[in-house]
């Protein structure tokens, strides 16, 4: 019982600090991402892991972007509502564009 306590404690320590360390990312790339995905349900991970900079996503029309968010697994119907704030918050971005590639 001890050593499963102490499993889940380290797992919760490094869950948190993958997160931190999404937000610290995002923050600098990406600051408006957050303002359509307040949090990392699977509609934003199939964001981050297709599209993760906002010079990905505002050269893409929606229908596209959705197209491209269902190859994620287990990510059957994105929201084109959300997928529409999300180009918008893209073109406005005032996030870092040093160090990435265009």
């Amino acid at each position: 019982m001890r050593i499963g306590s102490t499993l889940r404690s380290k797992l919760t320590e490094d869950l948190a600090s993958i997160k931190n360390r999404i937000i610290r990312w995002l923050d600098r790339y990406f600051p408006e991402f957050t303002q359509v995905f307040p949090s990392f349900g699977k509609m934003a991970l199939a964001t981050l892991e297709m599209t993760p900079l906002p010079q990905d996503i505002k050269q893409k029309k929606a229908e596209q972007l959705v197209f491209l968010y269902r190859q994620v697994e287990g990510m059957r119907v994105p929201q084109l509502p959300k997928v529409k704030l999300l180009i918008e918050a893209a073109r406005n971005s005032i996030g870092l564009t040093e160090g990435t590639i265009n």
